[in-house]
């Protein structure tokens, strides 16, 4: 839960770090809400996103450090993939964590001094993959580590036949949660991603749809996230969302459960987008960010949802 309001404040800071230690303390979320597991499930998702990238603020965790934080949150088995506590690493990162109940495997999003995220953010090329076409970028990211996530799914999988994982990542890291839940296909798999931009064209949507089991796949949306709008639903694209259900944080903070509308591709949001995703925007940006990039934060994610899990 949030320590400091400050990391609410649309800066730079905010939008590519998450908070410096002691503002914020990842893992308060209740075990129940009256509203319905799933609230729960999308409080612990969203602090995990933002655990996956392994920083107070610019500053690296370390490993030891890192697991006994998810230790602590109740989960004493803990694997890691790709260089977790490296800079600029050249591959996918994230984390398995699992207990008796159930487990949560989340990506690591973009980071601001990666230029290997930057490059597979902007590869956006479709290419074949199940029976679709899916982001090369994202594709080459997870496979750089899938083997691996693999391995370690299906030795939980041999202990834990029914427990539920749960799938997420922020940003980029909702990306390759989403090819991975695509590649998993399993059916005791939950899948939340946070701003994650479009993975596929309609025939992997389709299949993301398809697979999806009631109340178990949610899109959760900031407001006007700019990420969420790339890369772009136009003719000769072929890009598009699944069709699940969809979390949406108004201008308030407050939780809709599949808007009517939301905020679409407008063109200066478009174009605004294509430069964050290239990178041409990183060291360039105003002290005070507009609406659309400080709405991707993961920190507000794991804010609003967090106060929607304990909101009467």
């Amino acid at each position: 839960m949030l320590r400091n309001p400050a990391c609410l404040d649309p800066v730079p800071e905010n939008l590519f770090f998450p908070p410096k230690r002691g503002d914020y303390v990842y893992f308060e979320a209740p075990a129940r809400v009256p509203a319905g597991p799933y609230l729960v499930d999308a409080a612990w998702s969203a602090d995990a996103a933002m655990f996956a990238y392994a920083r107070y603020g610019s500053t690296r965790m370390q490993d030891a450090e890192f697991r006994n934080i998810l230790n602590s949150a109740g989960f004493p088995s803990v694997e890691t993939f790709g260089d977790c506590f490296v800079d600029n690493a050249r591959t996918a990162r994230g984390f398995f964590a699992s207990n008796e109940d159930g487990a949560i495997l989340a990506f690591r999003g973009t980071e601001k001094d990666n230029a290997n995220d930057i490059a597979a953010d902007a590869d956006a090329l479709l290419v074949p993959d199940l029976g679709a076409k899916v982001h090369r970028g994202f594709h080459d990211y997870l496979h750089s580590i899938w083997w691996r996530v693999a391995q370690v799914v299906q030795a939980y999988r041999t202990v834990h036949p029914a427990g539920n994982i749960c799938i997420t990542g922020h940003s980029l890291g909702g990306a390759l949660a989403t090819l991975a839940f695509a590649y998993l296909n399993d059916p005791a798999a939950s899948l939340y991603t946070f701003g994650c931009p479009r993975v596929g064209d309609q025939a992997f949507c389709d299949r993301i749809t398809a697979a999806a089991r009631t109340e178990r796949c949610y899109r959760i949306v900031d407001n006007q996230d700019v990420v969420t709008h790339v890369p772009l639903d136009v003719a000769g694209f072929e890009y598009a969302h699944p069709g699940i259900t969809v979390l949406w944080l108004d201008p308030a903070g407050n939780l809709v459960v599949d808007p009517p509308g939301l905020p679409g591709d407008w063109t200066d949001v478009a174009h605004m987008a294509l430069g964050f995703m290239n990178g041409h925007l990183l060291e360039f940006l105003p002290k005070n960010l507009p609406r659309p990039l400080a709405d991707h934060s993961p920190v507000r994610y794991c804010h609003w949802i967090g106060q929607a899990a304990v909101r009467p």
